[in-house]
């Protein structure tokens, strides 16, 4: 006796399919939410408001509670939300320019998806947080 199975390819193509929307449902996501950023980073040179519109951007995206943000050199130290029990942190580096560290706070574990989302976003960041650094080290040499 011979059996016979035949193929069926839009059984397989279905699931493959559904994965390639929601990569680019997550993609067309992601560059909303970047875009959004930087609309919302520019024009400010206050790095406390800069963070706070940073926090307030990203959790349209990522739920988060809070930030800290700290820079050494320059004795910047900000806390903004709820410095909750997990934490997702960057040290921002431009060109080899120092320009901080960042790190997300929240009550739950961060997904390997989430943490690529902020990875993605980040650079966002860099240039809206250059000025305001290099703003704040004018103020403070009185140029």
């Amino acid at each position: 006796m011979t059996a016979y199975m035949q193929s069926r390819p839009d059984a397989d193509a279905q699931p493959a399919k559904q994965e390639i929307q929601s990569s680019a449902r997550r993609k067309q996501r992601e560059q909303e939410l970047r875009q959004l950023l930087t609309e919302n980073l520019v024009g400010t040179l206050e790095l406390s408001a800069l963070q706070q519109r940073l926090l307030n951007s990203m959790t349209r995206g990522v739920a988060l509670d809070g930030l800290h943000y700290h820079h050494e050199a320059l004795d910047v130290d900000i806390r903004i939300g709820k410095q909750s029990t997990h934490s997702c942190g960057y040290r921002l580096l431009c060109t080899d320019e120092y320009l901080g560290e960042i790190v997300f706070k929240r009550n739950r574990k961060f997904t390997e998806r989430e943490m690529q989302l902020i990875e993605a976003l980040i650079p966002a960041l860099v240039n809206p947080l250059r000025n305001s650094l290099r703003s704040r080290l004018l103020a403070s040499t009185g140029s």
